[in-house]
């Protein structure tokens, strides 16, 4: 019974579902609707798929998750960065539009949901602990400016364009500046303006008049479903798509999705396969950062291998609802949060009011404006720019600078896809380079005491016949090179030497050449006169080092402390 809790957590929590509870789950699911109905049409148009597609995806993909994810706030649904990889990934298979491309998009939720399931099954929630934060930061902060640019022709009043890189979108606008529509424009900019107003202004405004906070944020947060209305009251009354050009949504087909399993050939999984494996690990990082952070403010955790079942499955429902490609949505799940979501069940009352409004309320969408679509999607992309933490990653860290912009330039130029891999790769050669060049550290001993520290930060005694080193990292194939010259160097120009020191208090492990690097070393050592001597050697390798002939083959001693060690070396 403890397994299948683990692999459908809504068993666990909801034995002890109560009262108060579904009170408020019922109040966060009809605040989350509010966002959630804006958005996965916004999403669903900036994948290039008919606004439906999104409300189809967003059912199914609450539903599943609901069941098997272990975030109990996390909603999941259409997000603008998987919107964007959809659209470039599926564009290489059809041209957006048209039913073939809406196909290949359900394909590769389909082929999406099946390799989250695979990645599960091979434990990759560890793994991804290995994406540098860097690479990530520097891969939303750059698809998000893709995905901003990619609504300037909707801005403008102008078609869409062929080419959806940064260069294509910014040659499409100069070359149809004379297609520009004043009026389109206007109720673009309108609407950001509007949003804008409402998240810096209204809600300081609302608790200023006595509203609670919980009321103002949960108002303030459903402001584009005000944008939305506002925007189809003035072009249906002013009949803005006969007398101005303005592109509206027009038709959206009022009735539940048919539930089909779309047929994927294998040719087709190998194409697809790239792209879904990308978009899964987007999907995963995503989700797992916003359900983590959530889940920290109310003392619970989630279970990275479980949300692969739950991402997993939410995807596969999409698919087999006529969607695409899913993940959780950090801005639905804040509001989700703050309006008190207890439990899944909240997304569950999203998705059935979402069923609601795709039967009886879609026919009032048909004069929703393209631009304030867009303006919708530029607010949400412009969240995803974190300021703070970019700045914070070039003060810090020169590495962690360089893989920033690497991936983002990369992200810019080549695309999504391609600008990820060439960030991972980045953070790898670099995480390789660092590791090759481990800090080795001479120490000597601070006044009177046990302490040994850096002799070039702090005032240290040291014995001239010792050469104390301490290696800040474990020994492996990577730096034994590096660790072997460098000692040898040091012998080298200090003549006096007659013993060399290895601390190892911050080595971890010591692989198969580590090994034969410090057999060699010991023998290198012998022949001018110098004997190699270990200190502080952790129990997991010292263990290791008794299992071969290392101990018996070496000179010198392996002491307990750096202390013994160097009193026993100096004589004293």
């Amino acid at each position: 019974m403890m397994a299948m809790k683990d692999l459908i957590p809504v068993l666990d929590w909801g034995r002890q579902y109560k009262a108060v509870d579904l009170r408020a789950d019922a109040i966060a699911g009809v605040v989350v609707l509010f966002i959630t109905i804006p958005q996965v049409v916004a999403y669903a148009f900036l994948a290039g798929l008919p606004p439906e597609t999104g409300l189809y995806a967003a059912i199914l993909a609450l539903l599943g998750y609901a069941a098997f994810g272990s975030s109990r706030t996390l909603a999941v649904g259409p997000t603008a960065i998987v919107a964007m990889m959809t659209l470039e990934a599926t564009s290489s298979f059809a041209d957006p539009g048209t039913r073939a491309y809406a196909v290949f998009a359900m394909k590769l939720g389909f082929v999406t949901g099946i390799t989250l399931l695979v990645l599960r099954a091979i434990n990759f929630g560890a793994v991804i602990n290995f994406l540098s934060h860097a690479v990530v930061t520097g891969f939303i902060s750059a698809a998000a400016i893709l995905i901003i640019v990619n609504q300037f022709p909707a801005i403008l009043g102008i078609g869409p364009s062929t080419d959806n890189s940064m260069f294509g979108i910014l040659g499409f606008l100069l070359k149809s500046t004379n297609h520009i529509n004043l009026v389109v424009i206007v109720i673009s900019m309108g609407t950001i303006a509007f949003l804008i107003c409402c998240r810096g202004y209204v809600e300081s405004l609302l608790l200023k008049l006595g509203v609670s906070e919980q009321i103002a944020g949960a108002l303030v947060k459903s402001a584009p479903m005000y944008a939305v209305v506002l925007g189809i009251i003035i072009t249906s009354s002013l009949q803005l798509d006969m007398t101005s050009n303005v592109p509206v949504v027009g038709n959206i087909p009022g009735h539940l999705p048919v539930l089909a399993w779309v047929p994927v050939t294998l040719p087709e999984v190998r194409a697809l396969l790239p792209s879904a494996l990308l978009i899964a690990m987007v999907v995963f990082m995503e989700s797992t950062s916003v359900g983590s952070a959530m889940a920290s403010r109310k003392r619970q955790k989630i279970e990275p291998n479980q949300e692969l079942v739950g991402l997993g499955l939410a995807n596969i429902g999409a698919s087999l609802a006529g969607g695409f490609p899913v993940a959780g949505s950090f801005a639905r799940t804040l509001v989700n949060f703050s309006s008190g979501a207890h439990t899944q069940v909240a997304s569950v009352i999203t998705a059935l009011l979402v069923i609601v409004t795709l039967v009886w309320f879609t026919p009032y969408f048909y004069y929703l404006p393209k631009g304030v679509l867009a303006a919708v999607i530029v607010i949400s992309a412009w969240q995803l720019i974190d300021v703070q933490v970019i700045r914070r990653i070039f003060v810090f860290n020169f590495t962690d600078a360089v893989t920033f912009s690497c991936t983002f330039v990369a992200v810019l130029i080549l695309g999504v896809e391609s600008g990820i891999l060439v960030g991972i790769i980045i953070s790898f050669v670099l995480l390789i380079r660092s590791s090759s060049r481990p800090d080795i550290i001479v120490v000597g001993r601070v006044g009177d005491t046990e302490h040994f520290r850096n002799v070039e930060r702090y005032k240290v005694t040291t014995i001239p016949e010792v050469l104390a080193l301490r290696i800040d990292q474990s020994v492996y194939f990577v730096n034994t090179r590096f660790i072997e010259n460098f000692i040898v160097a040091n012998v080298a120009d200090s003549p006096r030497v007659k013993h060399v020191l290895l601390i190892c208090t911050a080595t971890n492990f010591i692989d198969t050449s580590g090994l034969e690097m410090l057999e060699r070393l010991c023998d290198n050592l012998n022949e001018v006169g110098v004997t190699l001597h270990l200190a502080e050697v952790k129990s997991a390798i010292m263990d290791k080092l008794e299992q071969t002939d290392f101990c018996d083959h070496m000179r010198g001693e392996i002491y307990f402390t750096t202390d013994i060690a160097m009193k026993d070396l100096s004589g004293v």
